[in-house]
């Protein structure tokens, strides 16, 4: 490597370091505020302080990476400036594009490894750190990690579930309503409590059953039977997992999920969105260079680091709000889901772009 890349790079990496490990703090600090009321008032046990945030430091990473970046560019591209050591590059013919080449170069790198961490390190933290807290925390008094209210369909089928404890395999207040091909319903099952079994097998207690007439729609039969054993499709995880949140879904499951969901004829679009949107923020490390670079040295020598913040904390607020607006258009049939997920990049990208093509001229 020639020595004036070693030398911009360990410039760089420095202030990477120190920027990242401030804001790694800063961001776990108001995390800990947040949750630390919901460890006391659960009365969770020790390790639970160490655990909880062991398990969310690489959410914690994806998301300030970006920011600092930006900080990091900004800091060494102006004390390069500041120190006349840019000026005496530029003197020795070196181009300005030669001199931004090491930050470039390292953000692809760190694009990389932001694309493994979004596609599986970051949903398993994601998932991780939500259930240690609603489970291993929230669940001593509780027992178990619940969901409410589900609705699904399954064949046909429209199931209903008023509570849902998937470790232990157990639902409350299942209803299930069967519809024949023109989509009239022909059975209904109610059920106060339902077990898993084995195979997708189910244990219903207190179960009533209804039977209708298609053509009349009237009730045809009524029955209750203390215990009626039924066959299910889906194992309690399988159900529950139809409310999961898409950052917790890796990759795979994201896709594999997002097809079945369409397939089942549910509105998919926010899971389409979030597929795209883990590919889009791994350039965004690349973006941050783009635009830092050029915003750095708008002032040349009396560019401070504290100046750098400020419009480090607009570039990165106005990117998030674009991010966070197309997101929203995508979820809602606005924006097809690939462009929703890249329109922000793109926006940020041609502004960085233009600004630094204007310093390079």
């Amino acid at each position: 490597m020639p020595i004036l890349d070693r030398y911009i790079l360990n410039a760089f990496l420095r202030n990477l370091a120190l920027v990242l490990l401030t804001l790694v703090a800063l961001y776990s600090l108001i995390e800990f505020l947040e949750k630390v009321d919901d460890f006391i008032e659960h009365r969770a046990a020790v390790k639970y302080y160490l655990t909880y945030p062991l398990a969310h430091l690489p959410v914690i990473l994806s998301n300030s990476l970006p920011m600092a970046v930006l900080l990091a560019t900004f800091a060494t591209i102006g004390g390069f400036s500041r120190s006349n050591q840019l000026t005496a590059m530029l003197s020795g013919g070196i181009s300005f594009i030669r001199i931004s080449r090491p930050l470039f170069v390292s953000s692809l790198i760190l694009a990389v490894i932001m694309l493994f961490a979004n596609l599986w390190l970051v949903p398993w933290s994601s998932s991780e750190s939500n259930y240690i807290l609603r489970t291993e925390i929230k669940g001593r008094s509780a027992q178990s990690v619940s969901s409410k209210d589900l609705y699904f369909r399954d064949g046909n089928q429209i199931i209903s579930i008023n509570q849902a404890f998937p470790s232990k395999g157990i639902l409350l207040g299942l209803t299930i309503v069967e519809f024949n091909d023109n989509f009239m319903p022909v059975k209904r099952i109610q059920a106060e409590h339902a077990q898993h079994l084995e195979k997708g097998q189910w244990r219903l207690k207190n179960a009533i059953i209804w039977n209708f007439s298609p053509e009349t729609k009237a009730v045809s039969s009524f029955k209750q039977q203390p215990e009626l054993l039924l066959d299910l499709k889906r194992r309690p995880s399988e159900a529950v997992r139809l409310w999961n949140r898409p950052e917790d879904l890796s990759i795979g499951e994201l896709v594999h999920f997002t097809q079945k969901l369409e397939s089942e004829g549910y509105d998919a679009k926010s899971y389409q969105v979030e597929i795209h949107v883990r590919f889009a923020k791994t350039v965004i490390p690349v973006i941050m260079v783009l635009v830092g670079i050029p915003f750095a040295l708008q002032r040349g020598r009396n560019a401070s680091f504290s100046l750098g913040i400020v419009i480090s904390l607009i570039i990165f607020v106005t990117y998030f709000i674009l991010y966070a607006t197309f997101n929203v258009f995508g979820a809602i049939d606005v924006l097809p889901p690939l462009i929703a997920a890249w329109a922000a990049n793109i926006l940020m990208a041609l502004i960085g772009t233009w600004f630094f093509l204007r310093i390079n001229s």
